[in-house]
């Protein structure tokens, strides 16, 4: 057990202060199961992870779950029996669809876990492209999506940048609420593993590719709750907490159903 101080400071108005301590405390909570599944609309091999959660002072050495019953169905009646082919790796050689909806049922250490998602239709990745914005007098370059959103439903975007084949560490969703119907420019910050800064600067022959998800609203709700409290800065974004999942039984992570799409282009 650790204990957490932390320090309230009050300004008054004749510029007296006053501190109050307060001593939490922090016990290590169980271990909870953390399921990661995605059905793509591409013939390959899809993939259910399952792991568990650690301590908060733990290294991040997330603990495989293995020995797990994992089978996905749909509702065309098909059903799809995920084999481990790698401790707490799961995997079924299929193709999802657009329009169908996709249900996983996973049995691990003698408790059950369900999720549902429908895969909405595509909407085409159109180009990817950079662009320079100002910040502070410094021109910085910018990777950005460009697409149509269609004006006839209700649309969800989960991306994931990659420069030079490292994934950022910022967290993108994007939905089309105040923008049904338009061209949309997606602008991605890049976020490296070792630099603090809210996004690192693209440079002249840099790799970089964008990948881009249809997801449900669901989904979208997951990835945007991330993208509210990662990577923000101090005194920025939101206060840290699991995102809410689509999967039963107090399981951490989600199950989505989406389609896939990937552009590349070396920064000029």
């Amino acid at each position: 057990m650790k204990k957490l101080l932390i320090y309230f400071s009050f300004l008054s108005l004749m510029f007296s202060s006053c501190k109050k301590i307060i001593s939490i405390d922090t016990d290590n909570a169980p271990p909870q199961i953390v399921i990661e599944g995605k059905i793509t609309d591409k013939l390959a091999v899809q993939q259910i992870k399952i792991s568990k959660t650690i301590n908060y002072d733990a290294a991040l050495n997330f603990p495989a779950v293995s020995g797990a019953t994992v089978k996905v169905s749909d509702n065309r009646g098909n059903n799809y029996i995920f084999a481990e082919t790698a401790p707490g790796i799961y995997t079924n050689r299929m193709r999802g669809a657009s329009g169908v909806t996709y249900n996983l049922d996973v049995t691990a250490e003698g408790k059950n876990y369900t999720a549902s998602s429908r895969m909405p239709n595509n909407v085409k990745l159109d180009s990817i492209g950079i662009v320079l914005n100002s910040f502070f007098g410094n021109d910085r370059k910018t990777a950005v999506a460009y697409l149509v959103d269609p004006i006839k439903e209700t649309n969800f975007y989960h991306f994931d940048l990659f420069v030079n084949d490292y994934l950022s560490q910022r967290f993108y969703a994007s939905n089309d609420r105040l923008t049904n119907g338009n061209p949309l420019q997606i602008q991605l910050f890049f976020k490296s593993n070792n630099n603090n800064n809210d996004s690192d600067e693209l440079n002249t022959g840099d790799k970089v590719k964008i990948e881009m998800e249809c997801v449900d609203s669901n989904v979208f709700d997951y990835w945007f709750a991330l993208s509210e409290q990662s990577n923000r800065g101090p005194n920025q974004g939101t206060t840290p907490a699991n995102p809410t999942s689509n999967i039963s039984n107090n399981a951490l992570g989600y199950f989505s159903a989406h389609t896939f799409q990937s552009l590349n282009l070396t920064v000029r």
